[in-house]
């Protein structure tokens, strides 16, 4: 007998499945790839998470001006993008984008998103970017928390978790002003990744984050050991540079939480 419309249905269903199953692993394999290359060039890393459809890709280009696809659908970011991206302080860091969460995500399917989200355990900062025009978006943060725990990020999956409350340009005036009093009083910064408003202090508060893990120190380099300044302006923010006449050079440079003192201990000069 032929195959019937169910299991011709079914068996396309399957290939759809593994399909998305093999480009989940090319994910995970990228990302492990990417992380290998950050430990060669450790600036602190910001990742985006939260809903489908919660504005993240918008935000992202909004930050960066990078083109990525944001459009109303599944796992549109299935290749997370990252970006350098420099803070209004001169802080280099790199923006990673995710893939969004779902509600009742089939069991077969959360190991592998899971995995593509390994970046966000590594990450300094982690902007919980939330859609606050939309009336589920209480119910889809406890989604996103719970997974962030399940993760190990703190005990309630907040530690180091910036709540961004997107989309304010979709709520009438009255809505925004009580949001506003509540919301900010909370530590969340509201923004629309649409006009960009917000953003900026957006950005100012994710630098005050990151430079609390950070640390600045004084490094005097006599002419022989001039080879590690690229090494230097690579792994740290050079704050300052004096050119002394007898051909040495004093910095001050802030060292980010993903680089270790020990590195540039021969040329330690003073510590603050």
């Amino acid at each position: 007998p032929g195959e019937t419309q169910i299991e011709a249905d079914r068996r396309e269903i399957q290939a759809k499945i593994l399909k998305l199953e093999n480009e989940l692993e090319k994910v995970r394999r990228t990302r492990q790839l990417h992380r290998a290359g950050r430990k060669r060039r450790p600036h602190p890393v910001v990742a985006l998470v939260g809903y489908t459809n919660a504005g993240k890709s918008t935000l992202f280009n909004r930050l960066t001006g990078a083109k990525v696809l944001a459009k109303d659908m599944l796992f549109a970011t299935l290749d997370p993008t990252l970006r350098q991206l420099t803070l209004p302080q001169g802080t280099e860091v790199i923006l990673s984008d995710t893939v969004g969460f779902i509600s009742d995500l089939p069991t077969h399917l959360v190991a592998a998103f899971r995995a593509t989200l390994e970046e966000v355990v590594e990450a300094n900062v982690i902007l919980h970017v939330r859609d606050i025009a939309d009336p589920e978006n209480a119910a889809q943060a406890g989604d996103v928390y719970k997974i962030l725990s399940d993760l190990g990020i703190g005990d309630d999956g907040r530690e180091g978790v910036i709540e961004v409350l997107n989309k304010i340009d979709l709520l009438p005036q009255e809505a925004l002003a009580s949001i506003r009093d509540t919301k900010s009083a909370d530590g969340a910064i509201l923004v629309s990744a649409v006009t960009g408003e917000g953003t900026e202090t957006l950005l100012e508060r994710i630098e005050t984050a990151i430079g609390a893990d950070a640390r600045m120190v004084s490094l005097h380099l006599e002419p022989a050991e001039l080879s590690t300044l690229p090494e230097i302006y690579r792994d740290a923010s050079v704050m300052t540079r004096h050119d002394n006449e007898d051909g040495s050079v004093d910095l001050t440079v802030r060292l980010n939480a993903n680089v270790g003192e020990a590195r540039y201990r021969a040329y330690l000069a003073e510590a603050s």
